[in-house]
């Protein structure tokens, strides 16, 4: 269910219609503001009214005892009913926790550094992070981007 949503958010991004100078929504024809969420900068990865954008999510890649680089994965939840999303904004500080500590023991032991980082099995541990918290079939996690910073 994971990978048919972030092929179909990589498909929507691939496929949107161009904006063209002038064509923009704002009163000097300049393009509209990006999308915000408690003052912060969103990139939205799909235009479904059930989409919860999170924060940046990060975690610590170290090799030979030393920090190599870190692990950046730009994601949201697609919650299609109002009353749960709702719930999972209330309950964000609990959801993020459980993302930091399944990156971490992702880092720590699935990772190799210099490897290209494994999408799906990231998408699984942060699927499971999120049944746990919300219950199952509340929430699906999207992925958007899934890089490493090398130092």
């Amino acid at each position: 269910m994971t990978r048919l949503f972030l092929c179909l958010a990589v498909l929507s991004m691939v496929f949107a219609p161009p904006v063209f100078a002038g064509g923009g929504g704002g009163p000097d024809g300049a393009a509209p503001p990006p999308q915000e969420s408690g003052g912060r900068r969103h990139r939205s990865l799909t235009s479904s009214d059930g989409y919860v954008p999170l924060d940046p999510l990060t975690a610590s890649v170290h090799a030979d005892f030393r920090l190599r680089g870190i692990l950046h994965i730009e994601a949201g939840l697609e919650i299609p009913n109002g009353r749960d999303r709702s719930r999972a904004e209330r309950l964000m500080p609990r959801l993020r926790d459980r993302y930091v500590s399944a990156l971490a023991m992702y880092t720590g032991a699935n990772y190799r550094f210099g490897d290209v980082p494994d999408a799906d099995r990231i998408s699984y541990l942060l699927q499971e992070a999120t049944d746990e918290v919300l219950g199952e079939d509340v929430a699906d996690i999207l992925l958007g981007m899934v890089i490493i910073h090398e130092n």
